[in-house]
């Protein structure tokens, strides 16, 4: 098997919103590589070896920007300012209502059409193995009160991590942020087959109730009994609802003290022998199927015209709580001048023992 080319930068180079686009290629000196376009600050490529050190690529993506902007929006993007779900598109914060553009039926959900996904970052790679990224969200274009700076940062680390650090500055005004990163990822590589080979076991104490539009309601349900308890590991394509397989978009409360970096999530995959651990500061792990990938009214075509089909990534984005604004049971995460908010997230690739 041939090692995967790297991504062509300038296939990437272009104009979207007048602003310039491009592609950011970051290595670690140890086979990992990975590559991010500053349109969202998506990550579409992450090439690390398998068992037999062979390079793959275990992240969904597209290799070009004309594919970039027609498939999935979230597809390996930075999601902000609101992670997941507002629902009705409203809340009201210190006695003033919000009202947010709809983007998912009545709801907003990953902070709209003038959310972070669809933005293109400033953008300076210090070296080999860092990228910074800024972008500055504003009432005008998103609807969410506050003029916010986000400073976001990819790393790759000799233990083949990527780290993902962000810092939301409150320029003015009181917002609600909950950031997220949204990768789709596929230890036996892209294209070759669905995830439901994949192990995943989730370091959580409780799962967010949802309703049928899978807006979280506020009320916080024990894993004890539930179908979808992950803190053993277990098959993603063994018997689910209905002797399905396990079908998940999820939230889950992380378990253990807050302050610093928690393992939220293992995967590992037999065929290619790789493992990954998520670990991150944010205290809800939202875990995704994708079973809805690719089933858009056009194809869904990533790297090398490989088709997106459902289950063909899984997705684990570690954030604050999701709908919180609307949900007084839940902890609202707020920036304010003075009062930054700041996260880690860690995606660590190894082999299995």
């Amino acid at each position: 098997m041939t090692s995967p080319d790297p991504l062509n930068p300038a296939r990437f180079v272009g104009q979207v919103n007048n602003r310039p686009t491009t592609l950011y290629q970051l290595h670690n000196g140890r086979g990992m590589s990975v590559a991010v376009t500053n349109l969202g600050a998506k990550v579409l490529q992450i090439i690390v070896p398998d068992r037999h050190g062979q390079p793959g690529d275990v992240a969904l993506g597209y290799d070009n920007l004309a594919s970039v902007l027609a498939g999935s929006p979230s597809m390996g993007a930075f999601i902000g300012r609101f992670a997941g779900r507002i629902a009705q598109a409203r809340f009201t914060l210190n006695g003033i209502e919000h009202k947010l553009q709809a983007n998912a039926g009545a709801h907003c959900v990953h902070g709209g059409p003038g959310g972070s996904r669809h933005q293109v970052f400033s953008a300076e790679q210090a070296d080999e193995r860092t990228l910074h990224l800024h972008h500055r969200f504003t009432p005008d274009s998103d609807g969410f009160p506050g003029t916010l700076d986000l400073h976001l940062t990819y790393r790759v680390e000799d233990d083949n991590s990527l780290v993902i650090e962000h810092e939301a500055i409150a320029v003015d005004g009181t917002s609600v942020a909950s950031f997220a990163p949204h990768g789709y990822f596929n230890l036996e590589g892209p294209g070759h087959t669905t995830t439901d080979q994949h192990m995943l076991s989730v370091n959580a104490d409780g799962v967010l109730a949802a309703d049928a539009d899978n807006v979280i309601t506020g009320e916080r349900v024990s894993l004890e009994g539930h179908a979808l308890d992950l803190r053993t590991p277990r098959l993603l394509g063994s018997a689910g609802f209905d002797n399905a397989p396990l079908v998940i978009d999820h939230a889950y409360v992380v378990a253990g003290q807050t302050g610093g970096e928690r393992l939220c999530a293992t995967v590992s995959a037999a065929n290619s022998g790789r493992t990954m651990e998520v670990w991150s500061t944010e205290p809800v792990l939202q875990v995704y199927t994708a079973d809805a990938l690719g089933r858009g009214a056009s194809p869904d075509l990533g790297k090398q015209g490989v088709l997106h089909r459902p289950r063909a990534g899984l997705c684990l984005e570690p954030q604050q709580y999701p709908n919180a604004p609307n949900c007084p049971g839940l902890p609202l995460n707020t920036v304010a001048p003075g009062r930054p908010y700041t996260g880690r997230t860690r995606y660590r690739f190894g082999l299995m023992v």
